[in-house]
């Protein structure tokens, strides 16, 4: 059941684009979310959990008047540790999706990317437009002679920013995943 409402939340949640909104509105929209928790839940535990002898006289009334009443400091500390949990629940849903691998992959690629040569750089943004690309197709592409070609991927092929797998009498290149 729990799964089934998260999937829902979690639905929700991408359909309404939340996640893609900065730190300062996720805040807000949080800080907003507990707070109608909190009445929600106060408003609940008002009408399902009422004291035992529920000010039954004036004289009551005017008693817990003047001490406090330990009742609704009860109820309005349970309502906000649910809308603590609801706002930590919120908070984890929006939370950014970090994957870290392909964020390391993509600085040392740029990394890397600065100590290639404008011919190389050249080669593999076309790899990178078409995805998957010929030695041949690369080659009229660029309009580049035979052997340049075939030099260039070799050097990138021995660095790992390439793949490349015989097909017929030339090579299928492609951007490695490495």
């Amino acid at each position: 059941m729990t799964d089934f409402l998260y999937m829902n939340y979690k639905h929700i949640l991408d359909k309404m684009n939340l996640k893609k909104i900065d730190p300062i509105t996720k805040f807000v929209f949080v800080i907003f979310v507990i707070l109608v928790s909190y009445v929600v839940f106060m408003f609940i535990l008002k009408i399902f959990f009422k004291p035992a002898n529920y000010l039954e006289n004036n004289m009551m009334r005017m008693m817990q008047g003047m001490s406090g009443n330990s009742y609704f400091n009860t109820l309005a500390l349970v309502s906000m540790i649910f809308a603590a949990g609801v706002g930590v629940i919120v908070s984890y849903l929006l939370r950014p999706k970090l994957k870290l691998k392909d964020n390391i992959r993509e600085m040392a690629f740029k990394i890397v990317r600065k100590s290639l040569s404008d011919d190389e750089k050249r080669m593999l943004d076309e790899i990178g437009k078409t995805g998957k690309i010929t030695q041949d197709s690369l080659r009229f592409r660029l309009e580049w002679n035979k052997a340049k070609v075939s030099t260039i991927l070799t050097n990138l092929d021995k660095m790992n920013l390439i793949q490349r797998e015989r097909q017929g009498k030339t090579y299928k290149v492609w951007l490695s995943k490495k």
